[in-house]
């Protein structure tokens, strides 16, 4: 027992000895912080080169951009040059270093050299430069050897430039770097990297701006030490040393500001992020939509917003979310590129497209341009004139409201919205009824980024036959390749025919330009641009999209305040800047191919547009979507029987067929006609019925069954003063046509099938008339009474 016990006793210091060693071990292992630094760091936002296009700092209000993977090699040589020339030999700390910072305090009885190597300087740095002691330099040491068992040397100088101070509110390299001299550290001189290579040694005594003198000595002894080592030759040293210094801190681009506030209410706070934008481009337009914008100004409109994409990749080239202003007071830090403005009529190539797709049209076919009522609402041309009847792709290009909504009545405005939220619109929030036949408007909202990814959704689906979503945020993805059978991909989930898009875009070609472009097809260089204004009611909001097989170009302008201002068209306000800047942009080589398996060459009438028929007499041979086959064929030729004397229409109740000559004739139904043969010089009108034809055929083919001729009907007046509504009816021979009514001389409505129409007369003596599609009309006379 007596011997274990000697035994015990001997080896406990012993135990104690090794308990002490693992403790002192693992704190030497675990005294190294898995990530050495934590600071927030600034939001830096890069163009697809990866040059600089806007930067805010960090929530510290310090410059300090995110560290990169690798430092330029003349910045790592002058560093280790002046501040540590023997870091690539040491492991953390230098002995030798060391003992001549000992000796040179010694002699000057006071601290000024420190012999710390770059790794202990990274240590202290960690430590957010803590007071200099004895203790402190002990704990330097311990961190440094720590940090070179955990990490390269290459990390170490990376974490190193991208954590140290560089004077002012300037951390890091590469914020130093567009701080001090406006570009990237990798283009940087010998100078300029010898200039930022002093800095951190003494940040907050020397810096550009402060203390310059010094500044320059230090940095041209590190050249000269640079020139001896044989780093630099002669030229390139005496053309360093001749660079100046620059006086004081640059401000940092912002050349894309709204596009950097989005990415960071994005999620992009504190990050890098490499971005789809072009940096030329987005220069460029930013100066031309300014420029466009101080003329603009002289008529109290202020704002604007341009988005180009390109149609390969869906990569966002240029973001312009606003005008640029000094006073801030006209609402210039609004991104107008994502906030919802009325659409006026840019959202009709779509309608169109849907159309021609779903078999309703062809794209010369005529559509009534007449006075329409729908219920309360009473659609207008922006002339306030009427053309009759116009071709399809004519009312597109010409922007006419009347021929589109009622388009969109046939077509369904319920399956519009639908579609159009497929297309990528999300301003669309309501149910389709909220907004109505007033849809193809601007009855509903709509962003810039929106309509840009709609269009381009267009672009890609006939030049690739598939979809990419527009993106801003640079992830290295591929060109889109043409591929017919590909389906559907991103996020946007309605598929067009591509025939019907062609068509579409033939006839946005076709859209007047402004005045200064409007002979472009006589120029070899100008280019085709398939093209679409919008205008919103009240004068608000400006649009001009144009598409090319390369680019979609999206403008807006207007006032962020939503004030309207009288001659802020689409076509005066938007489009001359579309054109401009398409003017810069590198010019397509081909144009849209048209996609011939889905076409058909076929005939249509020459005067109608619609499939021809055997009465039509002048045909057209084109090419057209396969799904407009389906349309019925032209209506408008008829059989016409004429009076041996070719004047006077007749029929066998008042003619001998002997008699008669039987020719064909393009008749237009009344109202169209009305309005159709001022435009349309050509025109000719049917002769009128011969008088005693007219009465038999008036009365057997319609009646007015109420109100009756010179009758006093009863008018309800309602609660508050105003009329009410009382039933007017009549009575067709053929249920199918339709009847076109009149009160006082004024276009009130049109029936087909049930001839009912609801009217609220004021009160005293009125004329209904009634028109049929064949020219027969009846009229009566009648008196509104009260109570």
């Amino acid at each position: 027992m007596r011997t274990g016990h000697i035994f015990q006793l001997k080896s406990l210091p012993l135990f104690i000895s090794i308990m002490c060693f693992l403790a002192i071990l693992m704190g030497y292992i675990s005294c190294l912080p898995k990530q050495l630094f934590n600071d927030s760091t600034s939001t830096v936002l890069l163009d697809r080169s990866g040059n600089l296009l806007g930067a805010q700092t960090a929530k510290d209000q310090q410059w300090r951009f995110s560290g990169s993977d690798t430092i330029p090699d003349k910045f790592e040589k002058c560093l280790i040059q002046f501040e540590d020339r023997n870091f690539y030999s040491h492991f953390g700390i230098s002995i030798k270093g060391i003992g001549r910072a000992i000796v040179s305090d010694v002699k000057s009885r006071k601290v000024v050299s420190g012999g710390s190597t770059l790794t202990m300087q990274l240590a202290r740095l960690m430590r957010k430069n803590p007071r200099r002691t004895v203790l402190e330099k002990i704990i330097e040491m311990i961190l440094a050897t720590r940090i070179e068992l955990r990490y390269s040397k290459k990390e170490i100088l990376n974490f190193y430039a991208s954590n140290a101070p560089f004077g002012n509110n300037v951390v890091g390299l590469e914020a130093a770097s567009w701080r001090y001299f406006g570009r990237s550290s990798k283009k940087l001189s010998w100078a300029e990297s010898a200039t930022l290579a002093v800095l951190p040694n003494a940040p907050g005594l020397i810096y550009p701006g402060k203390n310059h003198q010094r500044l320059l000595e230090k940095r041209n002894r590190l050249l000269e030490r640079l020139y001896e080592i044989k780093l630099l030759d002669e030229t390139a040293y005496q053309l360093a040393v001749s660079e100046p210094l620059p006086e004081k801190p640059l401000a940092l681009p912002q050349n894309a500001p709204h596009l950097l506030a989005r990415l960071i209410n994005e999620g992009f706070r504190g990050k890098t992020i490499s971005s789809t934008i072009d940096g030329n481009e987005q220069e460029k337009i930013t100066q031309l939509l300014q420029t466009h914008s101080e003329l603009l100004q002289e008529n109290k409109i202020y704002n604007g917003a341009v988005m180009i994409t390109s149609v390969k990749t869906g990569e966002v080239l240029a973001y312009v979310g606003n005008t640029k202003s000094p006073s801030q007071e006209q609402g210039n830090d609004v991104d107008c590129i994502v906030a919802p403005r009325s659409t006026g009529s840019i959202l009709k190539p779509f309608l169109y497209a849907k159309c021609l797709e779903d078999g309703l049209i062809t794209p010369g076919m005529l559509i009534p341009d007449i006075p329409t009522q729908f219920g309360s609402f009473s659609p207008k041309n922006f002339s306030q004139q009427y053309d009759g009847a116009v071709p399809a792709n004519k009312a597109l290009s010409r922007s006419l409201n009347i021929p589109m909504v009622r388009l969109l009545n046939e077509y369904g405005f319920e399956k519009f919205h639908h579609e159009l939220i497929g297309f990528g619109l999300t301003t669309l929030n309501m149910p389709a009824q909220h907004y109505g036949l007033s849809l193809i408007l601007g009855g509903a909202e709509a962003k810039l980024w929106d309509l840009s990814q709609a269009y381009i959704h267009l672009a890609q689906e006939l030049e690739y036959g598939h979809v990419n979503q527009i993106s801003l945020v640079n992830k290295q993805g591929k060109q889109l390749k043409k591929s017919p059978s590909a389906g559907i991909n991103g996020s946007t989930g309605i598929k067009t025919d591509k025939a019907c898009i062609y068509q579409t875009f033939e006839a946005m070609v076709d859209v007047n330009r402004p005045d200064e472009y409007g002979n472009w097809r006589i120029f070899a260089s100008a280019q085709k641009i398939a093209w679409k204004t919008g205008t919103s009611f009240g004068f608000r909001d400006a649009w001009a999209i144009g598409i090319t097989p390369d680019y979609v170009v999206a403008v807006w302008i207007g006032n962020a305040d939503g004030s309207g201002r009288p001659g802020l068209t689409g076509i005066k306000a938007a489009a001359p800047l579309l054109f401009d800047i398409f003017g810069q942009l590198p010019k397509y080589t081909q144009w849209f191919d048209m996609p011939r398996e889905g076409m058909v060459w076929t005939t249509v009438c020459h005067e109608s547009g619609h499939r021809a028929s055997d009465l039509c007499e002048k045909t057209d041979q084109i090419w057209m979507p396969k799904n407009c086959l389906s349309t019925i064929a032209c209506p408008y030729h008829q059989i016409v029987h004429l009076s041996k004397n070719g004047k006077e229409r007749v029929d066998s109740d008042c003619e001998s067929v002997y008699n008669m000559k039987h020719v064909t004739w393009f008749v237009l139904p009344p109202l169209i006609e009305k309005y159709y043969k001022f435009t349309h010089p050509n025109y000719k009108v049917l002769p009128d019925f011969n008088p005693e034809c007219l009465a038999k055929i008036t009365d057997k083919a319609m009646a007015i069954l109420y109100p009756k001729p010179n009758s006093k009907i009863y008018v309800p007046v309602e609660i508050d003063g105003n009329t009410g509504r009382t039933v007017f009816e009549a009575a067709h021979r053929n249920v199918n046509t339709k009847i076109y009514w009149h009160l006082d001389n004024s276009f009130i409505g049109e029936t087909k099938e049930v001839h009912q129409l609801a009217l609220n007369p004021s009160l005293g003596k009125h004329k209904l008339t009634l028109v049929d599609e064949n020219g027969i009309s009846l009229t009566v006379k009648f008196e509104a009474v009260g109570n």
